[in-house]
């Protein structure tokens, strides 16, 4: 039995947890700041955001006492950058496999479904165990690592309908505690948890421009896999 470890905020990462825990017997754990992680070994499950780790991912990276695991980094289908490497520099203990995973992207809902199957043999090495796998640093775009969470907010507008009874279950679900009331600040880092998760449906996502010409690029469905 091997504990699924995931962050997730439109759902996606989750879904992708709740297959592989499935297979490994385990659980699906919630990560956020006050998620302790010790133990043999582990499976992490986050997304890639603007090419970069979310912050509550990294927190928790570095906190992480878990001798070994293996890390899933979702992804919609436009780029992960070098999101595994990153990962690993944080991470303290033995990293065994990993892969990038095509998801459905959050912002525009194409419809795309993940490979479940891709994922076999990194379940399959982490329940087996063996050697440490390096992950490469690949190559990410150029402007990936100038102020993503700027880029965010700029590019994606959150957007509060009249419908918002100010409940406030956005803000308990914030992982950044960017929300109140239906309205996020300069720490919202665009998860869209909030959106998910209102019942009144009374949060939704505005795209500039910029944003909607690059999600119109043809998606890429590579599964990567390190074992």
């Amino acid at each position: 039995m091997i504990d699924v470890y995931c962050f997730s905020g439109g759902g996606h990462s989750e879904e992708v947890a709740v297959c592989c825990a499935a297979r490994l017997g385990g659980q699906v754990i919630p990560v956020g700041a006050e998620t302790s992680c010790e133990g043999e070994r582990a499976l992490f499950v986050f997304p890639v955001y603007c090419e970069r780790l979310p912050p509550p991912v990294a927190d928790f990276l570095r906190r992480a006492k878990v001798k070994q695991a293996a890390f899933v980094a979702t992804y919609g289908g436009m780029s992960f950058g070098h999101v595994l490497y990153d990962a690993q520099r944080l991470f303290a203990g033995s990293v065994l496999a990993g892969a990038y995973v095509p998801t459905e992207h959050s912002f525009i809902r194409d419809g795309f479904r993940f490979d479940d199957g891709a994922l076999i043999p990194v379940l399959e090495k982490l329940s087996s165990g063996g050697g440490e796998v390096i992950f490469p640093r690949t190559p990410g775009h150029i402007f990936s690592g100038f102020a993503p969470a700027w880029r965010s907010r700029v590019g994606v507008r959150l957007i509060r309908k009249d419908s918002c009874d100010g409940c406030n279950i956005c803000a308990q679900a914030c992982p950044m505690r960017a929300m109140d009331k239906g309205r996020a600040n300069g720490a919202c880092i665009r998860c869209l948890r909030c959106v998910r998760i209102c019942p009144r449906g009374a949060l939704s996502v505005r795209l500039s421009a910029v944003v909607k010409r690059y999600l119109s690029r043809r998606r890429r469905n590579d599964t990567v896999v390190y074992i």
